[in-house]
Protein backbone atom coordinates (compact mmCIF):
# COMPACT_ATOMS: atom_id res chain seq x y z
CA UNK A 1 0.00 0.00 0.00
CA UNK A 2 1.33 3.42 -0.97
CA UNK A 3 1.67 5.82 1.97
CA UNK A 4 1.25 9.54 1.33
CA UNK A 5 3.82 10.82 3.84
CA UNK A 6 5.40 14.24 4.33
CA UNK A 7 9.19 14.63 4.90
CA UNK A 8 9.61 12.93 8.29
CA UNK A 9 12.51 15.10 9.54
CA UNK A 10 10.28 18.12 8.94
CA UNK A 11 7.46 16.46 10.88
CA UNK A 12 9.83 15.83 13.79
CA UNK A 13 10.93 19.49 13.77
CA UNK A 14 7.29 20.61 13.66
CA UNK A 15 6.24 18.34 16.53
CA UNK A 16 9.07 19.50 18.81
CA UNK A 17 8.44 23.18 17.98
CA UNK A 18 4.70 22.90 18.53
CA UNK A 19 5.03 20.88 21.76
CA UNK A 20 7.66 23.23 23.23
CA UNK A 21 6.10 26.37 21.71
CA UNK A 22 9.53 27.54 20.60
CA UNK A 23 11.81 26.98 17.61
CA UNK A 24 14.81 27.65 19.87
CA UNK A 25 13.70 25.04 22.40
CA UNK A 26 13.07 22.53 19.62
CA UNK A 27 16.57 23.15 18.27
CA UNK A 28 18.02 22.46 21.73
CA UNK A 29 16.06 19.23 22.13
CA UNK A 30 16.95 17.90 18.68
CA UNK A 31 20.56 19.10 18.78
CA UNK A 32 20.37 21.32 15.68
CA UNK A 33 20.36 25.05 15.02
CA UNK A 34 17.39 27.40 15.21
CA UNK A 35 17.77 27.99 11.45
CA UNK A 36 17.56 24.26 10.72
CA UNK A 37 14.30 23.97 12.65
CA UNK A 38 12.87 27.00 10.87
CA UNK A 39 13.80 25.59 7.44
CA UNK A 40 12.30 22.18 8.23
CA UNK A 41 9.03 23.73 9.39
CA UNK A 42 8.86 25.92 6.27
CA UNK A 43 9.51 22.84 4.12
CA UNK A 44 6.59 21.10 5.79
CA UNK A 45 4.35 24.13 5.33
CA UNK A 46 5.39 24.23 1.68
CA UNK A 47 4.54 20.55 1.32
CA UNK A 48 1.06 21.17 2.77
CA UNK A 49 0.55 24.48 1.01
CA UNK A 50 -0.58 26.36 4.12
CA UNK A 51 0.88 27.74 7.35
CA UNK A 52 1.13 25.66 10.52
CA UNK A 53 2.44 28.49 12.74
CA UNK A 54 1.74 32.17 13.25
CA UNK A 55 5.03 33.98 13.81
CA UNK A 56 5.49 37.34 15.59
CA UNK A 57 8.30 38.81 17.73
CA UNK A 58 10.08 35.49 18.36
CA UNK A 59 6.79 33.93 19.50
CA UNK A 60 5.18 31.10 17.57
CA UNK A 61 1.59 29.93 17.93
CA UNK A 62 -0.20 27.20 16.04
CA UNK A 63 -2.79 27.88 13.38
CA UNK A 64 -5.99 25.80 13.64
CA UNK A 65 -4.54 23.48 10.99
CA UNK A 66 -1.27 23.26 12.94
CA UNK A 67 -3.10 22.37 16.17
CA UNK A 68 -5.11 19.68 14.41
CA UNK A 69 -1.95 18.20 12.89
CA UNK A 70 -0.09 18.32 16.23
CA UNK A 71 -2.83 16.32 17.94
CA UNK A 72 -2.50 13.56 15.38
CA UNK A 73 1.29 13.64 15.12
CA UNK A 74 1.75 13.53 18.91
CA UNK A 75 -0.38 10.40 19.09
CA UNK A 76 1.67 8.76 16.35
CA UNK A 77 4.97 9.69 18.04
CA UNK A 78 3.72 8.37 21.40
CA UNK A 79 2.79 5.04 19.81
CA UNK A 80 6.18 4.90 18.05
CA UNK A 81 7.98 5.51 21.37
CA UNK A 82 6.01 2.76 23.10
CA UNK A 83 6.69 0.31 20.27
CA UNK A 84 10.40 1.14 20.35
CA UNK A 85 10.67 0.64 24.11
CA UNK A 86 8.95 -2.72 23.84
CA UNK A 87 11.78 -3.88 21.59
CA UNK A 88 14.74 -2.17 23.22
CA UNK A 89 13.61 -1.47 26.79
CA UNK A 90 13.44 2.05 28.25
CA UNK A 91 16.71 3.92 28.20
CA UNK A 92 16.09 5.61 31.52
CA UNK A 93 18.29 8.52 30.45
CA UNK A 94 17.33 12.14 31.02
CA UNK A 95 18.94 14.95 29.03
CA UNK A 96 20.16 17.96 31.05
CA UNK A 97 20.75 21.07 28.94
CA UNK A 98 23.34 23.42 30.45
CA UNK A 99 24.40 26.88 29.29
CA UNK A 100 27.65 28.18 30.83
CA UNK A 101 30.57 30.54 30.04
CA UNK A 102 33.22 28.94 27.85
CA UNK A 103 36.23 29.47 30.14
CA UNK A 104 34.35 28.19 33.19
CA UNK A 105 33.24 25.12 31.23
CA UNK A 106 36.69 24.30 29.84
CA UNK A 107 38.76 24.96 32.97
CA UNK A 108 36.42 24.02 35.83
CA UNK A 109 33.26 22.18 34.87
CA UNK A 110 34.38 19.68 32.21
CA UNK A 111 37.32 18.29 34.26
CA UNK A 112 34.81 17.46 37.02
CA UNK A 113 31.94 16.04 34.97
CA UNK A 114 33.30 12.49 35.16
CA UNK A 115 32.43 12.50 38.87
CA UNK A 116 28.84 13.47 38.06
CA UNK A 117 28.66 10.79 35.35
CA UNK A 118 29.77 8.11 37.81
CA UNK A 119 27.30 9.21 40.46
CA UNK A 120 24.38 9.75 38.04
CA UNK A 121 24.89 7.69 34.86
CA UNK A 122 21.26 8.28 33.84
CA UNK A 123 21.85 12.02 33.29
CA UNK A 124 23.06 12.96 29.80
CA UNK A 125 24.77 16.36 29.75
CA UNK A 126 24.42 18.71 26.80
CA UNK A 127 26.68 21.71 27.39
CA UNK A 128 26.66 24.86 25.26
CA UNK A 129 28.52 28.16 25.66
CA UNK A 130 26.80 31.31 26.83
CA UNK A 131 26.51 34.27 24.48
CA UNK A 132 24.16 36.58 26.35
CA UNK A 133 22.12 35.92 29.47
CA UNK A 134 18.68 36.92 28.16
CA UNK A 135 19.16 34.82 25.04
CA UNK A 136 19.30 31.68 27.13
CA UNK A 137 16.74 32.36 29.89
CA UNK A 138 14.13 30.33 28.05
CA UNK A 139 12.94 26.75 28.06
CA UNK A 140 15.89 25.99 25.77
CA UNK A 141 18.01 25.19 28.84
CA UNK A 142 17.43 23.47 32.16
CA UNK A 143 20.41 25.16 33.85
CA UNK A 144 22.16 28.48 33.24
CA UNK A 145 25.51 29.28 34.89
CA UNK A 146 27.15 32.70 34.95
CA UNK A 147 29.17 34.97 37.17
CA UNK A 148 26.95 37.24 39.24
CA UNK A 149 23.49 36.86 40.70
CA UNK A 150 20.60 36.34 38.31
CA UNK A 151 17.13 37.44 39.31
CA UNK A 152 14.34 36.35 36.99
CA UNK A 153 10.68 35.56 37.82
CA UNK A 154 10.09 31.83 38.05
CA UNK A 155 13.79 31.00 38.50
CA UNK A 156 16.03 30.38 41.53
CA UNK A 157 19.62 31.69 41.54
CA UNK A 158 22.09 30.05 43.93
CA UNK A 159 25.79 30.95 44.46
CA UNK A 160 28.24 28.06 44.34
CA UNK A 161 31.78 29.25 43.55
CA UNK A 162 33.61 32.16 45.16
CA UNK A 163 36.80 33.50 43.60
CA UNK A 164 39.65 35.93 43.95
CA UNK A 165 41.91 36.96 41.08
CA UNK A 166 45.69 37.48 40.86
CA UNK A 167 48.31 37.60 38.09
CA UNK A 168 49.48 34.21 36.81
CA UNK A 169 52.57 33.38 34.79
CA UNK A 170 54.32 30.30 33.43
CA UNK A 171 57.25 28.98 35.53
CA UNK A 172 59.59 29.29 32.56
CA UNK A 173 58.80 32.97 31.99
CA UNK A 174 58.98 33.72 35.71
CA UNK A 175 62.45 32.19 35.86
CA UNK A 176 63.57 34.37 32.94
CA UNK A 177 61.89 37.53 34.26
CA UNK A 178 61.32 37.42 38.05
CA UNK A 179 58.25 39.13 39.52
CA UNK A 180 58.64 39.59 43.26
CA UNK A 181 56.65 42.84 43.49
CA UNK A 182 53.95 44.57 41.42
CA UNK A 183 56.36 47.08 39.84
CA UNK A 184 58.18 44.19 38.17
CA UNK A 185 55.23 44.01 35.77
CA UNK A 186 56.80 46.88 33.81
CA UNK A 187 59.11 44.24 32.32
CA UNK A 188 56.25 41.96 31.25
CA UNK A 189 53.48 41.79 28.66
CA UNK A 190 49.96 41.86 30.07
CA UNK A 191 47.49 39.39 28.57
CA UNK A 192 44.02 40.94 28.50
CA UNK A 193 40.64 39.25 28.02
CA UNK A 194 38.02 41.45 26.36
CA UNK A 195 35.28 39.51 28.17
CA UNK A 196 36.74 40.69 31.51
CA UNK A 197 38.60 43.81 30.45
CA UNK A 198 38.22 45.44 33.89
CA UNK A 199 40.48 42.93 35.66
CA UNK A 200 43.91 44.38 34.89
CA UNK A 201 42.95 48.05 35.49
CA UNK A 202 41.30 47.09 38.79
CA UNK A 203 44.25 45.00 39.92
CA UNK A 204 46.83 47.64 38.96
CA UNK A 205 44.89 50.28 40.89
CA UNK A 206 44.54 47.93 43.87
CA UNK A 207 48.30 47.32 43.81
CA UNK A 208 49.05 51.06 43.73
CA UNK A 209 50.05 51.14 40.07
CA UNK A 210 48.62 52.70 36.94
CA UNK A 211 48.35 51.26 33.45
CA UNK A 212 51.17 53.57 32.37
CA UNK A 213 53.60 51.35 34.29
CA UNK A 214 52.98 48.52 31.80
CA UNK A 215 54.38 49.15 28.31
CA UNK A 216 53.06 46.07 26.48
CA UNK A 217 49.64 44.45 26.14
CA UNK A 218 48.19 41.56 24.19
CA UNK A 219 44.42 41.31 23.88
CA UNK A 220 42.23 38.25 23.39
CA UNK A 221 38.50 37.86 23.01
CA UNK A 222 38.04 35.32 25.78
CA UNK A 223 39.62 34.69 29.16
CA UNK A 224 40.35 31.12 28.08
CA UNK A 225 42.63 32.41 25.31
CA UNK A 226 44.45 34.75 27.68
CA UNK A 227 45.05 31.99 30.22
CA UNK A 228 46.31 29.60 27.57
CA UNK A 229 48.65 32.33 26.32
CA UNK A 230 50.00 32.60 29.88
CA UNK A 231 50.59 28.84 29.98
CA UNK A 232 52.55 29.18 26.73
CA UNK A 233 54.73 31.92 28.22
CA UNK A 234 53.46 34.88 26.18
CA UNK A 235 52.96 37.10 29.21
CA UNK A 236 51.06 37.54 32.47
CA UNK A 237 47.29 37.00 32.69
CA UNK A 238 44.75 37.71 35.38
CA UNK A 239 43.79 34.33 36.83
CA UNK A 240 40.49 33.79 38.65
CA UNK A 241 41.38 31.38 41.46
CA UNK A 242 38.94 28.56 40.68
CA UNK A 243 39.62 28.65 36.95
CA UNK A 244 43.42 28.43 37.33
CA UNK A 245 43.49 26.08 40.34
CA UNK A 246 44.22 23.01 38.23
CA UNK A 247 46.92 24.86 36.24
CA UNK A 248 48.63 25.96 39.45
CA UNK A 249 48.34 22.50 41.03
CA UNK A 250 49.95 20.93 37.95
CA UNK A 251 52.72 23.54 37.77
CA UNK A 252 51.61 25.01 34.44
CA UNK A 253 51.06 28.40 36.09
CA UNK A 254 52.30 30.25 39.17
CA UNK A 255 50.62 33.08 41.09
CA UNK A 256 53.65 35.10 42.26
CA UNK A 257 51.76 38.00 43.90
CA UNK A 258 48.98 36.40 45.99
CA UNK A 259 48.89 39.24 48.50
CA UNK A 260 47.31 41.60 45.92
CA UNK A 261 44.14 39.63 45.18
CA UNK A 262 40.94 41.04 43.74
CA UNK A 263 37.59 39.79 44.97
CA UNK A 264 35.38 38.61 42.12
CA UNK A 265 31.66 37.99 41.92
CA UNK A 266 30.45 34.49 42.76
CA UNK A 267 29.32 32.10 40.07
CA UNK A 268 25.58 31.42 40.25
CA UNK A 269 23.42 28.61 38.92
CA UNK A 270 19.93 29.40 37.67
CA UNK A 271 17.20 26.75 37.64
CA UNK A 272 13.41 26.78 37.53
CA UNK A 273 11.91 27.63 40.92
CA UNK A 274 9.58 24.60 40.89
CA UNK A 275 12.37 22.04 40.36
CA UNK A 276 11.76 18.89 42.40
CA UNK A 277 14.42 16.93 44.28
CA UNK A 278 14.27 14.17 41.63
CA UNK A 279 14.78 16.53 38.72
CA UNK A 280 18.23 16.34 37.01
CA UNK A 281 18.55 20.13 37.29
CA UNK A 282 18.12 19.92 41.08
CA UNK A 283 20.58 17.00 41.30
CA UNK A 284 23.10 18.91 39.20
CA UNK A 285 22.72 22.07 41.29
CA UNK A 286 23.27 20.14 44.52
CA UNK A 287 26.32 18.38 43.04
CA UNK A 288 27.72 21.68 41.78
CA UNK A 289 27.44 23.32 45.20
CA UNK A 290 29.09 20.30 46.86
CA UNK A 291 31.97 20.36 44.31
CA UNK A 292 33.12 23.89 45.14
CA UNK A 293 36.39 24.19 47.07
CA UNK A 294 35.94 24.14 50.83
CA UNK A 295 37.24 27.22 52.62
Amino acid sequence: MFRHLPPLNAVRAFEASARLKSFTAAAGELGVTHGAISRQVRNLEGWFGFALFLRSNRKVTLTPEGQEYLDEVSTVFDKLSVATERLTGPRGVTVLRICAPETFSVRWLIPRLSALARAHPNIEIRLRPMVTLDEHLTDSFDVVIRRGEMERPGFTSAPFLRETCTPVISPRLLEQMPMDRPRALRNHTLLNAESLDHLWPSWLQNAGLGERHVPRNLRFQSLNYALQAAVEGLGVAMGPSALVADDIASGRLIAPLPEHALTMGDFHILTAANTSSHDPAYIFRRWLIEEQPKE
